[in-house]
């Protein structure tokens, strides 16, 4: 038996198919929910030793998930577009499936947030803060009033930005997407993408606001456009492997800046926006160019990781809104008294809130987001349509009416 297929037999089929789902990437969504929930639930953790001081500056990386999520969206939603773009429906369906996927969940959630809580009288003011620019949160403008603003002016609700974010890349790329050719797309993705890179920079560097070069669409989509980038480059003639031999040099020169530019707390004009998902994209090049018996995919296709990954959404949206609503039951003193440990009470807080994001997320999903997305199916990727219901007889009678 040849090397190579000797090799395989060992690695397994490979991870990235064409048309096939990637349970491995659920696992991705996973882990960028995890070290973001890590990140948000960490602040009160102490920093009284150097132990402490390295465990909270590790959680306070967390935010970066939300560039591991950037990536793997722009890969998935740059995917999704190339593989249905002979579909005379392909934009309609996808924005309609987007749409099914995304507005619910949002939707439902500020009324509950702005509407429903505020109207009873102790959570009145608890999200003041956002209902007083609640037009921008209805509207998937939160980024842009923030970076008008130059201040987090949502309190609760400053998360948003990037579902902002992500909103108005899936309403301009596929519109750039299905006008051109893949190899243009690709020469696109990556001048937009480093357009994007260097004006973020240029503004940080020239501009005293410091909140529009963390938040707005223009100089965060690198992240998305670098993803697109994965999703091109894997459907060429030589896949992700021409990219793959770049990652052994990207990876640990981002990964030493990145994580430098965090323990010595340098804002280094952003460049850290353009590092970090440069290295999510090589964990993702390494993983879909790996065998189904490599760790990485491995790791990646853990159930819990993959069960994180299902319910990521609503733990994102969730996540901040539970801090105040649980903080008259569920706060660090409250804990410390009712353990009797100053030391343990942040972790149990951690635990605890992390805990009930996810029950949330589980009430999200069942009563509300699958019912939602049991809908996708009028809106088909490839074109087919689910059949009609055959007429059933019974007696010479119809039960089901034969369709029209």
């Amino acid at each position: 038996m040849p090397s190579e297929s000797l090799s395989t037999v060992r690695q397994g089929r490979p991870v990235w198919q064409l048309g096939e789902h990637i349970p491995q990437l659920d696992g991705v969504r996973g882990l960028a929910i995890l070290i973001v929930t890590l990140y948000r639930f960490s602040k009160e953790l102490p920093n009284d030793t150097w132990a402490a001081q390295a465990l909270r500056t590790g959680f306070s990386m967390g935010d970066r998930g939300v560039d591991l999520f950037f990536v793997l969206s722009g890969f998935l939603i740059t995917g999704i577009l190339l593989d249905s773009k002979g579909n005379r429906h392909t934009l309609a369906h996808f924005l309609a499936r987007r749409s099914l996927r995304i507005f619910p969940l949002y939707f439902v959630a500020l009324f509950l947030f702005l509407v429903a809580v505020p109207s009873y009288a102790p959570y009145r003011e608890m999200f003041a803060q956002a209902a007083s620019h609640q037009f921008f949160l209805w509207t998937y403008l939160t980024n842009i009033k923030m970076s008008l603003a130059g201040e987090w002016c949502f309190g609760y609700l400053d998360h948003f930005w990037s579902l902002a974010v992500e909103e108005h890349f899936y309403l301009v790329w596929p519109l750039i997407l299905l006008c051109c050719s893949r190899r243009t797309a690709l020469t696109l993705a990556c001048l937009l993408a480093l357009g994007s890179a260097v004006s973020r920079v240029a503004f940080a560097k020239l501009s005293e606001n410091g909140v529009a070069p963390d938040v707005l669409t223009p100089f965060r989509c690198d992240a998305l456009l670098i993803g697109s980038i994965l999703a091109l480059q894997i459907r060429g003639p030589q896949g992700l492997h021409s990219l793959k031999k770049w990652t052994y040099a990207v990876f640990p020169i981002a990964l030493t800046v990145g994580v430098g530019c965090a323990l010595f707390k340098l804002r280094a004009y952003t460049v850290s926006h353009t590092l970090w998902p440069l290295i999510w994209a090589s964990v993702l090049i390494w993983l879909l160019t790996a065998g189904q018996q490599r760790q990485l995919a491995r790791f990646f296709n853990l159930s819990p990781l993959r069960k994180l990954g299902k319910y990521s959404y609503a733990m994102y949206v969730f996540q901040s809104p539970l801090i105040p609503l649980t903080a008259g039951v569920v706060s660090v003193p409250q804990l410390a008294a009712w353990s009797g440990s100053q030391l343990w009470a942040p972790v149990l807080y951690l635990l605890l809130l992390s805990a009930l994001t996810y029950a949330a997320a589980l009430l999200s999903w069942y009563l509300l987001e699958r019912h939602c997305l049991k809908l996708k199916r009028w809106f088909p990727t490839d074109g087919h349509y689910p059949a009609p219901a055959q007429p059933t007889h019974c007696g010479g009678r119809a039960l089901t009416p034969p369709p029209p």
